[in-house]
């Protein structure tokens, strides 16, 4: 029997980031939400590809009945395709304020399926601040007071080749709680 499950945030599915047809959002909207320096988002955009940047809003579901469990495992996975082999690397940067709190790097080595390339980073440990924090957040008694604490709270995730430090993929997050269940929706990043 497996344990008791709960998602806070899915995108899930056969995402296509290549879709036409994602609205744009511009990145000057969001960019104060995220580092500044070297390497915070308006860097990387401006070092390209810019096809390669977007925006996820995550509705997160905090409504569950597993609180505070001995043992209880906090986890993010995540799966990348391509048609190349590569090694990648992912940066998470968790920032508060625009400022980044912490960093996880991971470094993932394909598995070929099907002609198609696929990177797994399953069940990767929340570190100890992200726990901390989703469990303060919950405490908080009225949804308005989660959104104001999540106003300031967001997530860059870079994916690079680690060979070249070519950016593949960069997904900025931004988060609301939900009224009922998980929801999210992707935007292109763009320049006017």
């Amino acid at each position: 029997m497996y344990p008791e499950r709960h998602i806070f945030v899915h995108i899930g599915g056969n995402i296509r980031f290549s879709d036409p047809l994602l609205e744009a959002v511009d990145i000057k909207q969001v960019q104060d939400k995220f580092p500044d320096r070297r390497g915070g988002l308006r860097d990387l955009y401006d070092q390209g590809p810019q096809s390669a940047f977007f925006l996820v809003k995550f509705w997160a579901d905090l409504n569950t009945s597993l609180h505070n469990e001995v043992g209880a495992v906090y986890g993010i996975s995540s799966q990348f395709e391509s048609s190349v082999s590569m090694s990648i690397t992912s940066h998470t940067k968790v920032c508060s304020f625009g400022k980044q709190v912490i960093e996880k790097v991971e470094t993932e080595f394909p598995i070929c399926e099907y002609g198609r390339y696929i990177y797994r980073m399953e069940q990767s440990s929340m570190c100890e601040y992200m726990v901390s924090f989703i469990h303060k957040l919950r405490q908080l008694p009225e949804n308005y007071m989660m959104n104001s604490v999540l106003e300031n709270f967001t997530v860059l995730q870079v994916i690079k080749n680690t060979e070249t430090e070519e950016t593949l993929l960069c997904i900025a997050y931004i988060f609301e709680i939900a009224t009922s269940g998980t929801q999210r929706h992707i935007y292109r990043l763009v320049t006017d």
